[in-house]
């Protein structure tokens, strides 16, 4: 099933900004249903879809560095880095993950995905991307994976 990428708009109505996603049992509600302050322009939220249900969600932030513990990809920025990603557990081992970081590339054509693995190490690395080590304690951080956009 086509997979359809949806930007969502933090309410920025005061101080604490609320993410923009629902609350839902099939996604890890400490990620998605927190709140964070002074919300940039360069913050993106999406959410991704198979017909009516949602499958996947992303948080995205565009920077111009990355990290500069980690080995670094020697390209110049900006790097969009994918603070959160997560396919809903009863989507998940069925090729929406790589579907939506597909629609993720193409939605930020020319500027390579940066992702911290936090356990996804797997996943990442079936992307393709480069994999990269905190350069001084790399058996205490997770890797760092950038696309080859």
């Amino acid at each position: 099933m086509t997979l359809t990428l949806m930007r969502l708009k933090p309410d920025t109505s005061d101080s604490v900004i609320y993410k923009p996603f629902s609350e839902s049992d099939d996604f890890s509600g400490e990620w998605w249903n927190d709140s964070i302050y002074g919300f940039e322009p360069t913050m993106h939220f999406y959410a991704f879809f198979a017909g009516q249900y949602e499958v996947a969600r992303a948080e995205i932030e565009v920077q111009d560095v990355i990290n500069p513990e980690y080995e670094q990809p020697g390209r110049p920025g900006p790097y969009a880095v994918v603070h959160f990603f997560e396919v809903s557990e009863d989507h998940r081992r069925r090729g929406y993950g790589t579907d939506a970081v597909q629609l993720l590339a193409d939605r930020h054509v020319g500027t390579p995905l940066v992702a911290f693995s936090a356990g996804a190490d797997e996943f990442w690395a079936s992307q393709g991307w480069d994999r990269y080590e905190h350069a001084t304690e790399p058996v205490d951080h997770n890797l760092m994976f950038v696309s080859g956009r």
